[in-house]
């Protein structure tokens, strides 16, 4: 691979976790290079050093000296969404995890990187009733940036995944006077579960009581022939998708019961409940297991080749938190259509291969 002598694009990542920005901004077409990472959980540190061969720069984001970073054109960050996800409690700016947008506020405004690229759960912006949102968007416009805001689903870039998220993209006004920006509209290939099945994979399998229900909830045996008492949110299947086959589908336990899901459609967003990752994992009643952690890597777009040494329960984990790569190329992608009409970077080439 030959590439321009220019300099790559520097971006820096807050909150990093195991990488899904740095995922998708390394398959952008553009050259970069990553020149900060930040990340407090020391195992999420481990997953990113096995897959990228570096360790975090920092820890607690808090404890970051904004006057000591190194120079980048942009800022990438998945901040904490538990403070504002309506699964979550909701505390916003009173939670301490609520309060890092605002070290991260602190860090654009002494740095004034060129471009601030961040993501977050879509109930950000309905957050006490959009005024959270709002204090994010007025004070980047009073640090005299652009700023774009869209909820976009990960279904919509090729992913088996219905994982809607909110971006936020902001210009500096002096480098980019009058910009006008456009989100990626997606594409039209639209994976499946049935898509991404890993079959013969029985790595995590279902338990004596999981076998059971699925007896139950495909009728082949009524709720007095099972073996032990379920709880009120496990009688019945508390929702049903369209056109499911139940002896082919997939089941996911929820707060307030189990839901099917039919295979050849798009799962909603992918979590794991916060007292580990075996509870929440979905089921495939045909094949009568556990969702592998292969196939769960494809529902959030990362490779087959991502690598894992640490324990099942926080892969999972670290899954769930992540961003969803190919969703942060396309938006790099046009990020950088933009970075590129600057005078520093209207020579850098795409990314060309020696023949």
């Amino acid at each position: 691979m030959r590439y321009s002598q220019i300099r790559p694009i520097r971006y820096a990542e807050f909150c990093a976790g195991i990488g899904g920005f740095r995922m998708g901004i390394a398959t952008s077409k553009y050259r970069s290079v990553c020149v900060y990472k930040n990340e407090i959980d020391d195992k999420c540190e481990k997953t990113y050093f096995d897959n990228f061969g570096e360790l975090f720069d920092s820890k607690d984001i808090f404890s970051v000296d904004s006057h000591t970073l190194p120079k980048f054109d942009v800022l990438c960050s998945g901040f904490p969404c538990q403070p504002f996800s309506i699964a979550g409690s909701r505390q916003g700016f009173l939670d301490n995890r609520g309060k890092i947008i605002f070290k991260l506020l602190e860090i654009i405004s002494v740095c004034c990187p060129p471009i601030v690229f961040l993501e977050n759960v879509p109930n950000l912006a309905r957050h006490e009733r959009g005024d959270t949102l709002s204090k994010i968007i007025k004070e980047l416009e009073r640090m005299e940036y652009s700023v774009f805001t869209k909820i976009i689903d990960s279904s919509e870039f090729g992913l088996p995944q219905s994982r809607p998220r909110l971006y936020i993209v902001a210009f500096r006004n002096n480098e980019f006077p009058n910009v006008n920006f456009s989100f990626p509209s997606g594409n039209s290939v639209r994976k499946t579960v049935r898509d991404i099945l890993n079959h013969g994979d029985n790595s995590i399998p279902i338990s004596k009581k999981w076998h059971e229900y699925i007896d139950l909830y495909t009728n082949k045996k009524n709720i007095d022939a099972l073996s032990f008492a379920p709880p009120k949110t496990r009688i019945k299947l508390e929702r049903k998708a369209v056109d499911c086959n139940l002896d082919d589908c997939i089941l996911q336990i929820r707060s307030s019961g189990i839901r099917a899901y039919s295979l050849d459609g798009q799962f909603p967003t992918f979590a794991v409940s916060n007292s580990g990752g075996g509870a929440m994992i979905p089921v495939l009643t045909k094949e009568r297991r556990h969702i592998n952690l292969t196939e769960m890597k494809r529902l959030m777009g990362f490779g087959d080749d991502f690598v894992f040494t640490i324990n099942r329960t926080d892969s999972i984990k670290q899954l769930a938190n992540a961003v969803c790569p190919p969703v942060i190329h396309e938006l790099f992608d046009d990020i950088t259509k933009v970075l590129l009409g600057t005078s520093e970077f209207n020579e850098l080439p795409v990314k060309s291969y020696a023949v």
